[in-house]
């Protein structure tokens, strides 16, 4: 190609009569490039063409790389070959070609480019489902998040949950999060092909699991199903995704556990759908959902409860075992059968109708949950178990306690710890709090300086405190002795 202004050029002075050697003389070109444009049989922004030699060996070359493309659909993932594979097959195939060549035409034809139809909705018609990995530093450890991002298509509505895993549980505790967000249900739900959700199967020929039935029953909406590897039916909640990774991800948040990284993602949400306007759509997220939440329909009187139910044996140790971890549980129901309701983030203990006691789920296998409360009759019989006691030293307790077990220097700061808890019988909690802390910031903490702060003198040898004795004086001499002073001054 030349510029339009030589080709002018050229074709004047061709005209004119002069000829080629003096014309290329004239405008400093190349006899050649006037002997191709000077009389107007090839236009200035005209392009080379293959010849016609060319043209076949390009497109057999371009036919071994699609047979070696597709016979890389039957090989496994991490056996298939790359363009860098495909370029050294074709130099043994006798191909002279450099390997940015070979890399160019595998791309052209490894990629697919398939039609869309452009899709609509109505407002509540739909809304689409999808995980998301993504990392937060949960009291200072760096911690894989998975998060359930939900987005309604019409008004583009973006709401996500964050959970410590993709279990079923946790699919439902997502939608029962996000219709109450939203404020209604969606006619339809739309998923890929997650585990959680289908059984088996995908697309129409889906089978779901029990617990989206029901799921789908007491919300009153249907559930559907992608194609495989057609993540544009559901372009909507795959942009989502990425919005709530740069939104409440970037940088990594920083929480004390799941509940407040779930009041962080929810002010971005909110945020997000406040404040933010698609591209080419005419109104605001806002002023959309406004309407479509009008079309939603009305959210269940009971919300839908998320747990499952294990049954249990507590053991001689108070615990019950669940994905190996121990729950502690009071002593009078040592060796009874109970009921637990485990939900993503509580276990919840229940026994002869009601609920004993409900524990955080643990985030990791073996971190056992004991509650020292749980234990202090126990350790009151058996005195010498304390000083080695598991409950009191990684029991679950407030900070102020654990701090006075790791500051006291007392050789039996163990029974110490338990006798500062069995105040609790009797002494307001918070009150309690207050004092262990004043004794902590003292630097040496002991039981009877929490009982100074409390302004509670050292319990009697009868009291419930073990380990604590008074020994009373006999005053009965000095009494006698006063006594006999007393008569002599009379």
């Amino acid at each position: 190609m030349i510029d339009l202004e030589l080709y002018r050029n050229i074709r004047r002075l061709h005209n004119e009569g002069h000829g080629q050697r003096q014309i290329a003389r004239v405008l400093g070109c190349a006899r050649k490039t006037i002997r191709k444009y000077c009389q107007g049989a090839v236009l200035h922004d005209a392009r080379a063409t293959k010849s016609q030699l060319e043209i076949p060996l390009m497109q057999a070359m371009e036919k071994e790389i699609g047979a070696l493309l597709e016979e890389n659909k039957t090989l496994p993932k991490k056996q298939r070959r790359n363009a860098r594979d495909i370029w050294r097959a074709l130099k043994g195939k006798g191909f002279t070609v450099g390997e940015s060549t070979i890399r160019r035409h595998v791309r052209k034809l490894a990629e697919e480019h398939q039609a869309f139809v452009p899709l609509d909705f109505e407002p509540g018609e739909l809304m689409q489902v999808d995980w998301g990995d993504m990392r937060a530093f949960i009291g200072g450890v760096n911690t894989n998040i998975s998060v359930f991002v939900t987005v309604l298509p019409y008004s583009y509505a973006i709401y996500a949950s964050v959970f410590p895993d993709k279990s079923e549980m946790c699919v439902v505790e997502g939608h029962v999060r996000a219709f109450s967000f939203y404020g209604g249900v969606t006619r339809r739900c739309l998923y890929d092909n997650m585990r959680t959700a289908a059984a088996s199967g995908s697309g129409v020929h889906a089978v779901k699991h029990k617990k989206l039935m029901e799921l789908e029953a007491h919300y009153g909406f249907e559930g559907n199903f992608c194609n495989v590897a057609s993540g544009w039916e559901k372009g909507g909640v795959e942009n989502g995704v990425a919005v709530v990774r740069r939104l409440a991800f970037t940088p990594m948040p920083h929480a004390l556990d799941h509940a407040e990284l779930q009041q962080h993602v929810d002010g971005r949400c909110l945020e997000y759908t406040r404040t933010h306007k698609i591209r080419y759509r005419l109104a605001g997220i806002k002023a959309m959902f406004e309407e479509e939440r009008r079309s939603l329909n009305p959210l269940p009187l009971l919300p839908m409860e998320a747990a499952k139910t294990v049954a249990a044996l507590v053991n001689s140790d108070l615990t019950v075992l669940l994905d190996g971890t121990r729950y502690s549980v009071p002593l009078n129901y040592v060796g009874e059968r109970v009921t637990l309701k485990v939900s993503p983030f509580t276990v919840a203990v229940w026994a002869r109708g009601e609920e004993v006691y409900r524990h955080k789920r643990a985030l990791q296998k073996g971190d056992h949950q004991y509650v020292p409360e749980h234990y202090l009759e126990l350790l009151t019989s058996k005195p010498r178990s304390i000083a080695n006691a598991a409950p009191l030293r990684k029991g679950i307790m407030p900070k102020e306690l654990k701090d006075f077990l790791s500051i006291c220097r007392a050789r039996d700061k163990e029974q110490q710890l338990l006798d500062i808890m069995l105040l609790a019988r009797s002494v307001d909690p918070d009150a309690l709090l207050l004092a262990v802390r004043q004794a902590n910031s003292s630097g040496t903490p002991t039981y009877q300086l929490v009982c100074y702060y409390l302004n509670i003198s050292l319990p009697d040898a009868g009291d419930e405190s073990p380990g604590i004795t008074v020994e009373h004086i006999d005053l009965t001499e000095y009494d006698r002795l006063v006594g006999s002073e007393e008569d002599h001054d009379e």
